[in-house]
């Protein structure tokens, strides 16, 4: 028999939320992977035209069965860099009851089009002057 982590089933459960939101469709996304110990999931980095980034992550929580949202500015890699907003494992951008998979998707989506518009705005700004 096959099974998953909780984390990988959050995950899938948040990015198929994701994919049916015509909000983000024009937004390039690009989908990896992490793992600490009993915290694993997907990456959601964004990228800008100016090379701005952002790494969200979609996890439970390793104390509880929360669902967590968190991230940093720029790219995350493999090499140990993991996407946490803080130092603890309570810092976190955001969490989630265990099964309140269509606020967290709902909530990244929001986090994603704040950072992809205003990074797109701010860029305008600086052509047009």
């Amino acid at each position: 028999m096959i099974t998953l982590s909780m984390g990988l089933k959050n995950s899938i459960i948040v990015l198929e939320h994701l994919r049916n939101m015509e909000e983000l469709e024009d937004i390039p996304i690009s989908i990896g992977t992490f793992t600490n110990c009993r915290e694993c999931g997907y990456t959601f980095l964004v990228m800008n035209e100016k090379g701005k980034a952002f790494t969200w992550c979609i996890y439970e929580h390793r104390n509880s069965d929360s669902i967590i949202i968190n991230g940093k500015k720029g790219y995350v890699s493999l090499n140990g860099d993991l996407p946490y907003i803080g130092k603890t494992s309570s810092d976190c951008i955001a969490s989630f009851d265990w099964n309140e998979h269509w606020e967290c998707a709902d909530k990244l989506k929001e986090l994603i089009k704040e950072f992809y518009n205003k990074e797109n705005v701010e860029k305008s700004k600086q052509q047009s002057i």
